[in-house]
């Protein structure tokens, strides 16, 4: 275990300030990202019948699949070596980590494009017994290279600590260019199958702004570069390479389950489930919003030796991601009939019960922060690998036995989803704190949230007693949140750090707050 010193506040203030600059803009452009996705989804839904629905989610899981493991963990690897490099004033080395990544995910995403195309007629046939999705697997598998090159071109960008790329092409971007297409296809009264050609154009448009504005700021490294260059580039192949392992953890949680119930269930019950998980990972776009940009300020601290200052950012940081979260799953989690109903219609009912498992499940993992980042950026890609290939092992079971064995439907792919994610997160984390004492249980952190979790449970009571319309639904929002608030004041849960990052929170986003401000002071002065 590493040894801590008292960390120092001005490191720390700094690599907070730079955390919540970049994620105030990241989380901005991933609210416009929801609800661009948002419409895309409610716009499918309402063109399309179940069995459709049903056939795109088993279409987009197989590209998200071959995707995630056609980028073979270089996502993940590439900012962690460049952000550590760039720590270290080596450019040179960082940009020849650039120029490998770039030709490794050339040559994968063309090989992961061939064995889809070739194979995707068996597969269709023999592997999901739908010979429907031959031609939709033709043509998403053009979806995987085109995805493969804007990971890696972004995973760079992200290494030199530039988010916004991410933001307006990606986040913004994809969807945007995906509703455009959607909303010209519909309109023409073109045949479901556009909908597989949009989603594939819409990543096309996507790369065409990130390559051109890698190779502006970035450009290629020189041909002529240092003797041990080359050897930098075998270094990150070779950590990445744990990383595929821990990528298939990500591919198994996220896809899996719609997979499995493509094989083992009829249509109808992928598109339900598709539905109940869409609205779920609402919940995670803070955390990724954060991981993304504390990456690079993590590296930076760890190759500094600033063990310290990590943690405390670490626990500042997760206990903010968390306190985003929670609002919207009081929502999700107390009232998924009315949330489902209100935005899809009363036909999808059924995946009311596997939303409120999913909400609990990616709370949960919001609960214990960016663990797998800090397990990156401490170079254990190793460690991640095994703990993966058990996730991925008792994920697939536990989906068979539910699915197959029990016949429970979208329920059981929840519950397996939710089981996974409870073992793969205790494990982290406590692999975490025994090789580094970061935790992020502080009595701060703990005591607010059951306080909150009584007071949520009471309003649902109340509700539950009371006819509840969708005008009400803001205002036991309301009274959740004040009474969230309350309990922070009431277990002092603010310091002087949490009140520096208020005050940012309230410059980036133009709101006046003084008297919360003032507040949040008090409280942490009566404290220390």
């Amino acid at each position: 275990m590493a040894s801590y010193k008292q960390p120092s506040s001005e490191i720390v203030n700094s690599s907070l300030k730079t955390a919540v600059k970049g994620t105030s803009i990241l989380f901005l452009g991933m609210v416009a990202s929801i609800l661009l996705w948002f419409a895309t989804k409610v716009l499918i839904i309402r063109n399309t019948t179940k069995e459709e629905l049903g056939i795109y989610s088993i279409i987009t899981a197989v590209a998200g699949v071959l995707s995630m493991l056609a980028c073979m963990g270089m996502q993940e690897g590439v900012p962690r070596y460049i952000s550590i490099f760039l720590g270290e004033g080596k450019k040179s080395q960082a940009k020849s980590v650039a120029r490998t990544a770039i030709a490794t995910g050339l040559i994968t995403g063309t090989v992961f494009f061939l064995i889809l195309a070739i194979f995707s007629g068996l597969i269709a046939r023999y592997v999901f017994y739908k010979p429907e999705l031959c031609m939709p697997l033709l043509i998403i598998s053009f979806f995987i290279p085109l995805t493969v090159m804007v990971n890696t071109f972004v995973g760079i960008l992200r290494g030199y600590n530039m988010v916004y790329p991410r933001v307006y092409f990606v986040e913004i971007g994809q969807p945007f260019f995906f509703l455009v297409l959607l909303i010209f296809f519909f309109i023409a009264g073109l045949p479901f199958i556009s909908i597989i050609y949009a989603y594939t154009i819409a990543m096309l448009l996507v790369l065409l702004p990130v390559g051109a504005f890698y190779f502006k700021k970035i450009g290629l490294s020189e041909r002529r570069v240092e003797p041990d260059n080359h050897s930098y580039g075998r270094e990150l192949i070779k950590f990445s390479a744990p990383l595929l392992m821990a990528s298939i953890m990500g591919v198994v949680l996220t896809w899996c389950d719609t997979l499995m119930l493509g094989r083992y269930a009829r249509s109808e019950e992928v598109g339900l489930y598709n539905i109940s998980l869409s609205l779920a990972k609402l919940l995670t776009f803070s955390l990724g919003a954060l991981e993304f940009v504390y990456m690079p300020i993590a590296g930076e601290l760890y190759v500094k030796k600033q063990f310290s200052e990590l943690k405390r950012t670490y626990q500042i940081l997760t206990k903010w991601n968390f306190l985003a979260t929670l609002p919207i799953f009081f929502i999700l989690f107390f009232f998924p009939e009315m949330t489902i109903t209100f935005l899809f219609g009363n036909q999808f009912l059924d995946s009311s019960m596997s939303l409120r498992i999913l909400s609990l499940c990616f709370l949960f993992h919001a609960f214990l922060g960016a663990n797998v980042m800090l397990m990156i950026v401490m170079g254990r890609s190793k460690d991640l690998m095994n703990i993966s290939l058990f996730g991925a092992l008792a994920n697939i079971l536990f989906n068979y036995v539910l699915i197959k064995l029990f016949n429970l439907g979208n329920i059981g792919a929840s519950i397996a989803t939710l089981i996974s994610y409870f073992l793969l997160n205790i494990v982290i984390s406590l692999m975490l704190y025994r090789m580094s004492g970061i935790h992020p249980l502080t009595p701060q952190y703990i005591k607010p949230i059951v306080l909150s979790s009584i007071i949520g449970i009471a309003l649902y009571a109340i509700a539950k007693s009371l006819p509840l319309f969708v005008w009400m639904l803001p205002i036991y929002l309301s009274l959740y949140l004040g009474g969230y608030f309350i309990s922070l004041m009431v277990t002092k849960s603010f310091d002087l750090q949490d009140i520096e990052l208020f005050e940012i929170i309230s410059q980036k986003t133009g709101f006046s707050m003084d008297t919360v401000r003032k507040i949040l002071y008090n409280s942490a002065h009566k404290r220390l």
